[in-house]
């Protein structure tokens, strides 16, 4: 039996990273320590009893009451650590309220988006490069010490030296018990806002929550202090030799959570020229400055237009459509051709298709869906090796569909489905008696 700690990662959720998609690089960093599993069941007080870190990788469907119960149970009495990463649209995005648990810990990952402003290095805009953003004093120093790159600036300070990639991310609000470990820093939108969360009981249970999930992909860990920043928090969330002071966190500067307004609306609705303001002191609300009104229909003048028609003497008559006269000539239209070509969408991808049960037979599938059943039964873990009834139900509906007894369209139950087969098998025995 191996003595190295377990870390779980979740697959129950719909997990959107996993480690055998997209953490491949994760996984064969920690197999080297770690004793790697994973959850695919509902989340329970005995399966967690012996993990050391449990993972919600980006999950992607809601937790019930019970779960959450759970996981609590696990952080303040098992001592657990839990690690939740998320993206960019938050809750929103991933269609789960991880936020219900993490609220109570004053943890909360915002439905925002992490952007950079100018070109550095990426190319994309949500593929963030954070300076100055690792504000946790005995982190940066623990950084420091490393072989990672560091840019050297003689007018800043030493934690500004070490950047991070942070892509297509999300900010946090984080308030006590639980403190800041890495910011947005002084350059990327939105300002100096919390990126990862810690929380610790001081009884060994700890939750670490970060905005983003892509930070540890494949395609960004093979970045030298990305893969510290790993490497430093694995070791935070996985033993009890880093402890943290007040004085680690004196120093976080922190914004406020500022939403922007719907620019691209306001845009519609300028005024004519900025006249108004001349002499005056600018109001502090700046939406005072847009006149909503001018667009508006009304029809509360119509008789005052009507009247001045009689004070003018002019007759009150339908505008007439003028024939423009341009001085030069236009081509005369001609009725196109050929017909015109319309686009045609795209055949869907090859990928979509189950190519096994499109082409094999039905007792090639016959005996795929007995060998998952089979599987199930010889499995290592005592509550696997036995079926429930809705796999039992599941089981017997997939092979009368296989074997089409039953039309597709119809959902019978299991027990009618036997039925019809036993009825069958009788009906076929007086001729075999024959």
């Amino acid at each position: 039996m191996s003595n190295k700690p377990i870390i779980c990662f979740d697959t129950s959720k719909n997990e959107r990273f996993q480690i055998s998609d997209n953490y491949k690089m994760m996984h064969r960093k920690l197999k080297a320590n770690w004793n790697v599993e994973q959850n695919d069941a509902e989340l329970r007080k005995e399966r967690l009893a012996r993990v050391k870190v449990f993972v919600l990788a980006g999950p992607q469907d809601r937790f019930t009451e019970d779960e959450f119960e759970v996981l609590k149970h696990y952080v303040e009495v098992q001592g657990g650590s839990l690690l939740v990463l998320l993206g960019e649209g938050g809750e929103p995005e991933f269609n789960t309220n991880v936020n219900f648990f993490l609220e109570q810990y004053g943890i909360y990952i915002n439905g925002d988006n992490v952007v950079r402003p100018h070109y550095y290095r990426n190319f994309h805009p949500k593929e963030c490069i954070v300076g100055g953003g690792v504000v946790c004093e005995s982190m940066w120093r623990h950084l420091l010490k490393l072989d990672i790159e560091k840019v050297d600036y003689d007018f800043s300070d030493e934690k500004y030296k070490i950047h991070f990639q942070y892509p297509y991310g999300a900010t946090l609000n984080v308030s006590e018990p639980a403190n800041v470990l890495l910011t947005t820093g002084p350059v990327v939108y939105p300002f100096n806002r919390p990126l990862a969360g810690y929380f610790t009981n001081g009884k060994g249970g700890k939750i670490l929550a970060l905005g983003s999930g892509y930070i540890w992909h494949d395609k960004y860990l093979q970045d030298k202090t990305n893969d510290a920043i790993f490497e430093y928090l694995l070791k935070l969330l996985g033993g009890d030799e880093i402890s943290y002071s007040h004085l680690d966190f004196n120093d976080v500067e922190l914004s406020d959570n500022k939403h922007f307004t719907d620019l691209a609306f306001l845009a519609d609705m300028p005024r004519a020229c900025l006249i108004d303001s001349i002499g005056t002191e600018m109001p502090t609300d700046f939406k005072q400055m847009f006149e909503m009104k001018l667009c508006a229909l009304s029809n509360h003048l119509l008789k005052e237009v009507i009247d001045a028609y009689e004070q003018l003497h002019v007759k009150y008559e339908p505008l007439k459509i003028i024939k423009p006269q341009f001085e030069i000539p236009l081509p005369n239209l001609q009725l196109a051709t050929f017909p015109p070509i319309f686009s045609e969408p795209p055949a869907p991808p090859l990928e979509l298709y189950d190519l096994d049960e499109t082409f094999s037979g039905a007792r090639s599938q016959l005996a795929h869906m007995t060998g998952q059943c089979l599987q199930a039964l010889q499995s290592k873990e005592p509550q696997r090796r036995s079926l429930n009834p809705r796999e039992l139900e599941n089981y017997v509906k997939e092979c009368a569909r296989i074997t089409a007894i039953v039309d597709e369209r119809q959902d019978m139950a299991a027990r009618e489905i036997l039925n019809i087969v036993a009825r069958q098998i009788v009906s076929y025995r007086p001729y075999a008696e024959d």
